[in-house]
């Protein structure tokens, strides 16, 4: 093999496997940090440089820079896997992160809120939520909608003119 042979990209970013890169759209070489290989998670190639690289949202559809900086951190610090990238946007993925959160609050209030849970308060956050999400198009079961209208039955009976 020739001396200037560099199958990993270990002396030239140019070299890597574009695969490191997923659904790239464009590749910043400029950007180009040296990785510490010590620190990350591989099977078989280390991922010798952190290069800035734009992909397109799966959720969105726009453009968005995964950057050198943001690979560090997600290779080296929070031990991501050096094959993995994100698939949406940062926009993207903190309101999924949001949702998620929505979806968690849901499943752990829902039975409160219906059946013990005497706080108007309780009642109205937890209709909140399922709101938030319809809002959001996620797709929630039927008993969700059900749950909802219930809350609204019962938000509206405590919080009427007869309300003791």
């Amino acid at each position: 093999m020739p001396d200037d042979f560099d199958l990993v990209g270990e002396n030239d970013p140019r070299q890597m496997p574009s695969e490191f890169f997923g659904r790239h759209v464009r590749l910043d070489y400029s950007s180009a940090i040296r990785a510490d290989t010590s620190k990350q998670d591989f099977s078989v190639l280390p991922r010798c440089w952190d290069i800035d690289a734009t992909v397109i949202c799966n959720r969105c559809g726009e453009q968005f820079c995964f950057t050198a900086t943001e690979q560090k951190a997600w290779y080296e610090d929070y031990a991501f896997y050096v094959w993995s990238s994100p698939k949406e946007c940062r926009a993207c993925r903190r309101e999924l992160r949001r949702l998620k959160s929505l979806r968690q609050e849901y499943d752990r209030e829902i039975a409160r809120a219906l059946l013990t849970c005497t706080e108007l308060e309780v009642k109205t956050r937890i209709a909140s939520v399922i709101d938030q999400l319809c809002e959001a198009d996620e797709d929630l079961p039927a008993k969700a909608h059900e749950s909802r209208k219930v809350l609204a039955q019962q938000i509206a009976r405590r919080s009427g003119p007869n309300a003791a």
